[in-house]
């Protein structure tokens, strides 16, 4: 991408052998405190390689791309994460075409001296994020499955990031169902060379028309998502954050519990949680149960009362104050617990427990 009054271009630096940058003993107490500058909070980073791995076509790798690139024009939130503003330099496959009649991989020298050119970019134009797309046409070689194949066509993109800049891979994943953490084709090598690595994958049970992804992410920062849900706007130009995998799991729960809590005509224990439960057919463990429970305590969609422990719906009591059955209800249970001591404390978690 070209922008206006860009001085032009020198020629391509002479390539040479990738030598590993120098870190000498006293400057590792000054590289340890330097805060991580981020690209894409979490996800892409200055002076790191990142990886993306999706399914070909429809895993929405080139559509994630195109977003991020318009957010990175003037800089703002994708998906829930901040996005910096910056240059970026994408290099893509050619046609399908043309890549047919040349069926040929780039021969080494090549491919370092793409390298070069990006670097150079990255010194005269201010580019500070170099995409490839996708990794396997541009890699020399054609054994992705040799770990010292992999490692000496990767270890030369040290030339971007020892200048500062993100890198960001893109990349298909191996047949079948890998296990997660495993999904990119070829050696393991290439998950040892990044930094970050992200797989994206359509979520279970979804269907072709779905826009929802989740991408897990493995890294050496803590500030990378584990797990993260996106989904694609209507109109194609955003990613909206839908949280974790495990709030979108407990979406579901909380329905079968709203239902209940709904149609309660007073505050319930998780004895009788659980037996309404079984009654429909689910047998959630004890503690389980209470994990669901405490967990809509803290989401602030179930309110709890202590001594014994019991649960309602917010607004609800304004609600019993007219309903006949409530103090029945309500009476028959303070009974009960003063003769058998239902739901004592002692009898289940107490809150915050694990």
């Amino acid at each position: 991408m070209s922008y206006p009054n860009d001085p032009p271009l020198p020629a391509p630096a002479p390539t040479a052998g990738a030598l590993p940058l120098e870190v000498w003993g006293d400057d590792l107490p000054r590289i340890a405190a330097a805060p991580t500058s981020w690209l894409w909070d979490g996800y892409l980073a200055h002076g790191n390689v990142t990886l993306l791995t999706s399914q070909w076509k429809s895993g929405g790798k080139t559509t994630l791309l195109s977003v991020l690139l318009a957010r990175r024009e003037a800089g703002g939130q994708l998906a829930g994460l901040t996005v910096a503003a910056g240059r970026t330099v994408v290099v893509s496959e050619e046609s399908p075409t043309l890549w047919n009649e040349r069926r040929a991989k780039p021969a080494r020298a090549e491919w370092l001296a793409l390298i070069d050119r990006l670097a150079e970019l990255g010194n005269v134009r201010g580019v500070d994020l170099a995409v490839i797309d996708p990794l396997a046409a541009f890699l020399p070689g054609r054994d992705e499955c040799n770990a010292a194949t992999m490692l000496e066509s990767l270890l030369p993109l040290q030339r971007l990031t020892a200048r500062g800049m993100a890198v960001l891979l893109l990349h298909h994943p191996s047949k079948g169902s890998p296990l997660h953490g495993q999904a990119a084709r070829g050696s393991g090598a290439l998950d040892g060379v990044v930094d970050i690595c992200l797989e994206m994958y359509h979520l279970r049970r979804a269907s072709d028309a779905d826009r929802r992804r989740v991408v897990y992410g493995y890294s050496r920062y803590e500030r990378t998502p584990k797990n993260h849900i996106i989904e694609l706007t209507a109109d194609g130009t955003d990613y909206r954050s839908l949280g974790t995998v495990a709030d979108l799991e407990y979406e579901e729960v909380w329905e079968r519990l709203r239902q209940i809590f709904a149609g309660a005509s007073t505050k319930l224990s998780q004895r009788e949680v659980a037996g309404k439960l079984t009654a429909a057919g689910e047998e959630p463990a004890r503690q389980t149960l209470w994990r669901w429970l405490d967990h809509a305590v803290r989401r602030g969609l179930l309110l709890r009362e202590a001594s014994p422990y019991r649960y309602w719906l917010p607004g609800q009591e304004e609600k019993w104050k007219d309903d006949p059955l409530h103090e029945l209800h309500e009476s028959i249970y303070q009974a009960n617990a003063a003769v058998l001591g239902e739901d004592a404390p002692d009898d289940f978690p107490r809150p915050g427990a694990a």
